[in-house]
């Protein structure tokens, strides 16, 4: 229940204050709610990015481009952005200064909700970065071999993946990337999906968040495309 602003202060609570608010064209209602510095984002009034649970989200971009540090011009794309903690530990764990970040987002507001109000702000700044107002799938058709890493958040949400977009991932990274997908729960569906599609599939549990009384899981799935290629070959 979301406490009114007068009640909240009366009962010696922060005010829950509702920063922005979108309908988007398949009807889905997206808002960004903030309390006391704490921001959440919501769709349909289920979260799906908070700056309090983020753990898992950095997990998810450290493994994903641990296989790629060496690499002098890594380039990753990341589905969807979130509140952007993907984003900026990705840059984190890839300093160089040729590295590419692609940011999939399909709703450009939540761009600009990021520049208005998240505390990475900065990451979507870096020269390096490109937004496009796409769904990852879409983007990897246009794509053959030229990625070193996907990056995809599902613990909000069951991932919907079809065999025609898990081909399309295949089909866009190198030899020994990754496809790394962060998940509320292991999901053997999914997990065969991919394998159908060609990759060889890992899981590995991760913190969801660092905070709270209770440690919370979720589950990263790794879904790699072949041998790595040496990268004087690349």
């Amino acid at each position: 229940m979301i406490i009114g602003t007068d009640t909240a202060i009366l009962a010696g609570v922060k005010p829950l204050l509702k920063l922005e608010e979108l309908h988007t064209a398949d009807g889905s209602c997206l808002e960004l709610w903030e309390r006391d510095g704490a921001l959440s984002l919501l769709r349909d009034g289920a979260p799906i990015a908070a700056t309090y649970a983020y753990g898992s989200e950095q997990s998810l971009a450290e493994l994903a481009t641990a296989p790629i540090t060496r690499a002098s011009q890594p380039c990753i794309m990341l589905a969807g952005l979130g509140l952007g903690y993907g984003l900026a530990q990705a840059q984190a764990s890839l300093p160089r200064e040729k590295a590419r970040f692609i940011v999939a987002e399909p709703v450009p507001e939540i761009v600009e909700w990021n520049r208005r109000h998240s505390p990475n702000a900065a990451a979507l700044e870096d020269k390096r970065v490109t937004v496009e107002p796409a769904e990852a799938a879409e983007l990897c058709r246009k794509r053959t071999g030229s990625l070193h890493a996907v990056i995809m958040r599902h613990t909000h949400a069951p991932c919907e993946m079809s065999l025609g977009d898990a081909q399309a991932y295949f089909n866009a990274l190198k030899g020994g990337s990754l496809l790394a997908i962060s998940l509320a729960r292991p999901d053997r569906r999914l997990e065969g999906l991919l394998k159908k599609a060609g990759f060889e599939v890992s899981s590995s549990p991760v913190a969801a968040s660092a905070k709270g009384k209770q440690l919370r899981m979720h589950t990263v799935l790794l879904a790699r495309r072949g041998r790595f290629v040496p990268f004087a070959e690349r």
